[in-house]
């Protein structure tokens, strides 16, 4: 390893020997490098074991990347650090040792759908409306609960006012109880039962602790507080932990990350040496002077200042535009000309927004000029119905205590086992405290359900003792082959004989070459690919090898690095977005959020806002970003699409921002029970009911705080839906 070819703080970082130490890396400035020389520099100078090295990180691409960088610096002979995300690394611990809080080792992980449906199967026991209780906002707000590391039985439902939150609240330990009962854990569970794990069986921790005795953890202004536990339990005897990030990059508040972790850690570990990396290897000075003005007017942030020896480079180009449309155009119009003039790929170019909803008028430019683009963070390969169908025999046969799996496949293909039928063994197995699975199987010895109906019981009976032998018996290449075939899948999909069945099939058959190359190449288990599957993040599907133009939100960038970047609709209600704009810690979310987005470019940085936009099924007439404001003019260069404009009425909103933007009110607008809106005076909130039509229709609001329940007239309360 050559540590000359490190500047001076990163050599220190690499180079920093027992004790706690922080990383403060600015965007672009070589943390990854820093990470791995670290790693290097411990086994091959130092002569720590790589076995005792624990290594974390975010997403399922970075750990890759780390772990081939490591791999190519390290000879196999020497081991190997373990290097993994948060979720990966807990799933690896509890496969061993969860038998110790009660669960099976081969629980089952539910992702997003599956926690859904759960989540809908315990409202409906509790008698839960969900029109006034949107099934995705509780659950959200459950996961909200775990990632603040509060179990069920330490929630105090006093202390809460009326809402989805106290509804969520009331619903925690039920949902809890049902993955108990299907033997699952859903993904936040992961770090909840790990830290949990550690906290009541110390002989465990002591074990872990001593074997890691050196942690690096990556990303560190995007951990919650169940992370830092993790991190603090870990650390709590050898204490040689050093943790790596940039609190002007923590950006997933509303996901649980908490800025205060990274800004706490000196307090909580005293003589913590911190190091700062401000010399950036990625963007133009230009880019740098952007962005890092932006950003420079939070005051929750450690004090840097990027800057940078490549050249200065192209000023940012700010573009006003009539509309969304003609902001599509620009940019479509800007990256034919990036490609034919100046030999960038489509590849090399970013489009980056703030709401996925902004991305449609932009696929439908880019369709017609025929730019081939994949927009990251849609629905995933492994969350496709087909893949998930058959998935799901798949769970059943390895834990066939999973009912929400069971009751995906009982009737898929279609096999005549009826909604009746199936709740009258539910109800069976609830007198007799049996699982789904022996519910029906009793059921196909006749007696529980009619006659025609237990025929068919035992018909899928069968075919899961059928799969359940060959899983026994076979590897899961072998198995997925007969699952996909003695299930009717396939005779079903062949018979639709359609475009969209054939596509369902070739779908089919990528997952069949997923489960090979686990065969052939890792010598897997079929539990650890579906484990593998659980854990597929939005980046992991991007492509980058191929001429192909990536369109994201703001919040999937961050890691990325593009020649050319896009920003989009940088207006006051998009960025910063509405429901940020009055309240000064999300407002500063925002604005790192402008900040990330700015730095993912390395030569060209385009932004963009417009007169008017029609979004959400409503036309607004945003005024451009406040944050275009902080940008210093011998930066920038201002483009107009159409002559200057005053807008005729607006809306202020109280908190850090004095801005204003319009909305031209249209009759179409809908206020359904769940529906989420912004008020002028009280802030984010959501509908709870509502009463009458077009102009007389009245309005019951929830809002946050102190506002409480509140009844409007929709024609005059100026609410904005979010």
């Amino acid at each position: 390893m050559n540590l000359e070819s490190l500047n001076p703080q990163q050599r220190e970082a690499v180079c920093h020997g027992k004790g706690p130490s922080m990383v403060v890396a600015g965007a672009g400035s070589g943390k990854t490098r820093v990470i791995t020389c670290r790693i290097s520099h411990l086994i091959r100078e130092i002569g720590v074991d790589p076995e005792s090295i624990l290594a974390i990180t975010f997403t399922n691409k970075a750990a890759g990347e780390m772990k081939e960088r490591i791999r190519n610096i390290l000879n196999q002979r020497e081991g190997s650090p373990w290097v993994s995300t948060f979720h990966s690394f807990c799933l690896r611990i509890l496969r061993k040792h969860i038998t110790e809080l009660g669960f099976s080792s081969d629980f089952a992980v539910y992702d997003a759908q599956d926690q859904l449906l759960l989540v809908k199967q315990c409202m409906k026991e509790m008698q839960i409306s969900t029109d006034a209780f949107p099934a995705k906002s509780l659950l959200n707000h459950i996961s909200g609960f775990k990632n603040d590391f509060v179990l069920a039985d330490q929630l105090d439902l006093d202390s809460m006012s009326y809402g989805n939150q106290m509804k969520a609240a009331e619903l925690y330990p039920i949902y809890q109880s049902a993955l108990k009962s299907n033997n699952a854990l859903d993904f936040d569970d992961l770090l909840v039962c790990t830290a949990k794990l550690f906290q009541q069986v110390s002989s465990l921790r002591e074990h872990y602790d001593k074997k890691f005795q050196y942690i690096l953890v990556d990303e560190f202004q995007d951990t919650n507080a169940v992370q830092y536990e993790l991190v603090r339990l870990l650390s709590r005897d050898v204490n040689n932990v050093c943790v790596v990030g940039d609190d002007d990059q923590s950006i997933y508040r509303w996901r649980g990350a908490n800025i205060e972790n990274i800004l706490k850690f000196e307090k909580d570990y005293p003589g913590t040496t911190v190091i700062k990396l401000e010399e950036n290897y990625r963007s133009t000075q230009n880019i740098l002077s952007a962005a890092g003005n932006v950003v420079r007017e939070n005051l929750n942030r450690n004090e840097k200042t990027l800057w940078t020896q490549n050249e200065k480079g192209d000023p940012v180009v700010c573009h006003k535009a009539e509309d969304e449309t003609s902001e599509a155009a620009f940019v479509c119009d800007r990256i034919q000309n990036l490609c034919q003039e100046e030999g960038y790929s489509f590849n090399e170019i970013a489009i980056l927004y703030r709401t996925n909803a902004q991305s449609r008028v932009i696929e439908d430019i880019l369709r017609r000029a025929e730019i081939p683009y994949q927009v990251i963070g849609g629905l995933r390969f492994y969350e496709r119905k087909e893949i998930k169908d058959v998935l799901a025999y798949l769970q059943v046969l390895i834990n066939p205590e999973d009912s929400v799996s069971l009751k995906r496949i009982v009737n898929v293909p279609a096999r005549g086992i009826g909604k009746t039928s199936l709740e009258k063994v539910e109800k069976f197995c609830m007198g007799k405290d049996l699982t789904l699975f022996e519910g029906l199987r009793q059921a196909s010895h006749g007696g529980l359900v009619g006659t025609a109906a237990t025929k068919k019981i035992e018909n899928f009976i069968s075919i899961m003792d059928h799969l359940d032998s060959i899983y026994r018996q076979s590897n899961p290449l072998e198995l997925l082959a007969e699952v996909i075939d003695r299930s009717g899948y396939a005779t079903m999909l062949k018979n639709e004989d359609t475009r969209e069945s054939k596509g369902r099939m070739e779908n089919l058959n990528e997952l069949y070459s997923a489960v090979e190359h686990l065969v052939e190449n890792e010598n897997g288990s079929l539990r650890e690919f579906l484990d593998s599957t659980a854990l597929v993040a939005d980046l992991d599907n991007l492509d980058d090898t191929r001429g192909i133009l990536p369109l994201m939100t703001l919040h999937t960038c961050k890691g990325l690095e593009f020649s050319a970047v896009f920003v989009v609709g940088m207006e006051n209600g998009l960025l910063p977005h509405a429901s940020a704009m009055s309240d000064s810690a999300e407002y500063e979310e925002e604005r790192r959020l402008c900040y990330v987005g700015f730095t993912r470019a390395k030569k060209r940085l385009f932004v963009s806002h417009a007169r008017r936009r029609r979004i959400y099924g409503n036309t607004f007439n945003y005024p451009p970003s406040e944050f275009l404001h902080s940008i210093p003019e011998e930066v920038m260069v201002r483009e107009s699409g159409f002559q200057e404009y005053q807008t005729e009425t607006s809306i202020q909103y109280s908190g850090s921002s004095n801005s204003s933007f319009a909305v031209e009110k249209e009759s179409s607008v809908s206020f359904s029970i769940g529906t989420k809106v912004l008020h002028p005076k009280f802030g984010a909130g959501i509908v709870i009911n509502r009463s009458g039509e077009e102009e007389d229709l009245k309005l019951e609001v929830f809002f946050k705080g102190p506002h409480g329940k509140k009844k409007l007239a929709a024609n005059i309360a100026n609410l904005i839906i979010l």
